[in-house]
């Protein structure tokens, strides 16, 4: 397990999940990255967790990129979502990814509707940043990558 899934483990196992929220909005960086982006990249993972080349321990179905208007519109919902985020549940099991670069940085955001959980990774740094989302930009990031046939994980249970 990830130090990243660890500390969630331990903050769930000291203070159940109510007292485990996060930060609810994004780090201030990323932020601004996601406004001044022109495209975006949009993952498609399997859910499933420490796959030896997987994108931050995920596998990649696909992705696609998203270009102008899409772009600013995929930001805006995933921005929402976030500031929406109040809880996570105990696990973390990512089935979205976004990436931006901006400014020589890349950050990639690993999403867990169905856990409430985004991992905000910078550059190649493995220790993430971690928020709570809700699930509000869920079906937003499902049709996008459906329109650009891209493979989707199995659906939450």
């Amino acid at each position: 397990m990830k130090i990243g899934h660890w500390s969630v483990a331990l903050c769930v196992v000291a203070f159940g999940t109510t007292g485990c929220a996060k930060e609810s909005k994004l780090p201030v960086a990323v932020l601004a990255a996601l406004e001044k982006a022109t495209e975006l990249e949009l993952y498609s993972l399997s859910g499933d967790e420490n796959v030896q080349d997987g994108w931050h321990g995920t596998k990649v179905l696909g992705q696609t990129t998203v270009k102008g208007d899409d772009a600013k519109k995929l930001t805006a919902v995933v921005v929402k979502s976030v500031g929406e985020g109040e809880l996570g549940a105990r696990c973390f099991i990512p089935r979205h990814g976004v990436r931006v670069t901006h400014d020589g940085k890349t950050y990639d955001l690993v999403i867990c509707f169905e856990c409430r959980w985004v991992y905000v990774y910078t550059d190649k740094n493995e220790k993430p940043q971690i928020v709570t989302t809700s699930t509000s930009a869920q079906e937003l990031l499902y049709q996008i990558l459906t329109d650009a046939k891209v493979p989707l994980a199995k659906p939450e249970e």
